[in-house]
């Protein structure tokens, strides 16, 4: 027993545990109190009784319109919430931003209304029309169209709100309609009845039923479920004061409530009647009241406090274990809470540094790979060099020797970019012309070139020799393994759902789908796809890059996707 006892503890959460001190304490009161209200009750008689009755039904219809009211404020909050009425409007341009809001805001939003509430289970919006579905969250009418709760809300007056008690208890109400919009969308909050029905099951020894507008029971406490034959339905066509149901004689009293339809039903039985009169029913709501109100203060404190700020070190700690290393942890707390949160912040800080480290470490690397390779060619020497060669072939009419010397100037030109890692998609695009004119010469025109090319892309800019070697690749091991018929190679450039794509089509051999997959991850010898498909990764994010597909016996299409880029002055 004495190693049970820890154990259970010990698995218990500190919230529960600290709640489980506080009732201890607040149950010795309230049992003195029920000693000594049911001495004083006895000398009571039944005419104080409905008024009794009175005096509780109003407490509890206080307070369970209290509730009621507090979630309406909530249904309120999200109704008229500028993002979520954006959001079920579905009134975005693109799905980024629409993600954004979804991921950004309205999971947060919800997240943190559960948090500050835990009586909230779930919190979803249904929107007509035609909105991606997103988790639990945000749903289609579609689902609930067939409801009558959802027909109800529909139905329903604008910023009147509608409970229910269908297998749980929840809430609806409507977003106010847009302008111009022919949708309206619902907002649909399950709750834990006992946020609600709280105050009703603490009355041990009173019968309360609750029924809705269409005088539906929905709710009876544990004495009116258990009282001998008792039935809802019977006890909702009686009428108040002294009442029979079967042999009982009964004092009811019935209430209905601000905040819904819905009407409270409250009786007792005759003979207990002087138990449950006047000071009894003063003297046991007013110190249920007070001691109640003690321990969610207590409660709410320590929770503010210190269970608060442990529940959030977890909640960053859980976005940092799913990648989420951008947080800023940092806490002005004295305490052990503060001095964890700030020691976890360093270390999350330490990290970052070492990622970032790494990072333009990587950056570096290929800057510097690129820079040699540039120069591994002297450019004053090479063109001085080309250009004499030009000269000597126009002296003595060798023409094509002149036209393959320039090409392959202004391929060295384009190539080197005067040392910068940045250059417009427009020579990019010339600097592949220039390479295929002088390999078409040097192949004798073994091979057709088409350029398909979307004049919009052309005022970007991206960085330097990285479609060159995705065409190198298509003449190696396209068009020049091709055995039968001519070799075709198509150059394009497109603009297409936010990027740049450009596409190199050989109608070669093919390969393997496996070997495709490779191709961009290998090294090869010379600066090869791998090189262009991280150096694009490294500048502009994971998202960007090289893709292959390949079809044996058909061909190879590369396709090499950046962004929509104008350089900064720090990019020259």
């Amino acid at each position: 027993m004495n190693q049970t006892s820890p154990g259970l503890l010990n698995r218990m959460r500190f919230k529960n545990k600290l709640f489980l001190s506080y009732m201890v304490v607040v149950i010795i009161p309230i049992l003195i109190l029920g000693i000594y209200a049911y001495n004083q009750s006895r000398q009571m008689l039944d005419y104080r009784t409905l008024e009794g009755i009175d005096k509780n039904i109003t407490t509890v219809t206080g307070s369970i319109d209290s509730s009621l009211e507090r979630y309406s404020h909530t249904l309120r909050s999200i109704t008229y919430n500028v993002t979520f009425q954006k959001i079920v409007e579905n009134d975005y341009l693109d799905l980024v931003n629409l993600s954004r809001d979804l991921n950004g805001y309205l999971t947060p939003y919800f997240n943190m209304m559960k948090n500050l509430d835990n009586d909230i289970a779930k919190i979803t919006l249904y929107a007509q029309g035609d909105v991606p579905e997103y988790d639990t969250l945000l749903l289609s009418s579609e689902r609930v169209d067939d409801k009558a709760w959802y027909r109800e809300t529909l139905d329903a007056p604008p910023n009147e709100y509608r409970w229910f008690y269908d297998e749980g208890l929840f809430v609806t109400a409507k977003f106010p309609r847009s302008l111009g919009s022919a949708y309206t969308h619902v907002v649909h909050m399950s709750l834990k009845a006992e946020s609600i029905f709280g105050a009703a099951d603490m009355q041990h020894d009173n019968g309360i039923v609750i029924a809705d507008g269409q005088g539906r029971p929905i709710y009876a406490n544990a004495f009116a479920a258990r009282f001998p034959g008792f039935t809802a339905e019977e006890m909702l066509k009686q009428k108040d004061g002294t009442v029979k149901l079967g042999d009982t004689r009964l004092f009811l009293a019935r209430k209905p409530l601000r905040q819904s339809d819905w009407t409270i039903y409250w009786f007792v039985p005759a003979d207990r009647a002087a138990t449950e009169a006047g000071s009894i029913i003063s003297a046991t709501v007013g110190m249920i009241v007070i001691c109640v109100a003690i321990m969610l203060a207590v409660i709410t404190l320590f929770s503010r406090t210190m269970i608060r700020r442990i529940l959030a070190l977890n909640v960053m700690m859980k976005k940092v274990e799913m990648g989420n290393l951008t947080l800023d942890v940092r806490s002005a707390d004295r305490d052990e809470i503060g001095e964890l949160t700030n020691r976890f912040g360093s270390m999350l800080g330490r990290i970052n540094e070492l990622i970032e480290e790494s990072y333009n470490g990587k950056i570096k690397q290929q800057e510097a790979e690129l820079k040699a390779l540039q120069w591994q060619i002297n450019p004053h020497f090479l063109y001085n060099a080309l250009s004499f060669i030009n000269w000597k072939a126009l002296r003595k009419d060798a023409y094509d020797i002149s036209h393959t010397v320039t090409s392959l100037s202004r391929f060295y030109r384009t190539a080197l970019n005067r040392g910068s890692n940045i250059i417009s998609v427009r020579d990019e695009l010339d600097n592949v012309r220039s390479y295929l004119e002088v390999i078409q010469l040097m192949q004798d025109y073994s091979f057709d070139v088409i350029f398909e090319i979307d004049e919009a892309v052309l005022r970007y800019s991206t960085i330097n020799l990285i479609l060159q070697p995705l065409v190198e690749n298509a003449i190696q091991h396209g068009v020049n393994k091709k055995s039968d018929g001519r070799g075709t190679l198509r150059v394009s450039a497109s603009a297409r759902e936010g990027a740049i794509v450009f596409t190199v089509r050989d109608n070669g051999p093919g390969m393997p789908e496996e070997l495709a997959r490779a191709v961009a991850s290998t090294q090869s010898s010379g600066y090869g796809l791998k090189n262009v498909n991280e150096r694009v990764k490294l500048k502009f994010g994971e998202q960007y890059g090289i893709s292959i597909a390949s079809v044996p016996e058909e061909g190879t299409t590369i396709e090499l996707t950046v962004p929509p880029y104008f350089p900064d002055t720090d990019d020259k």
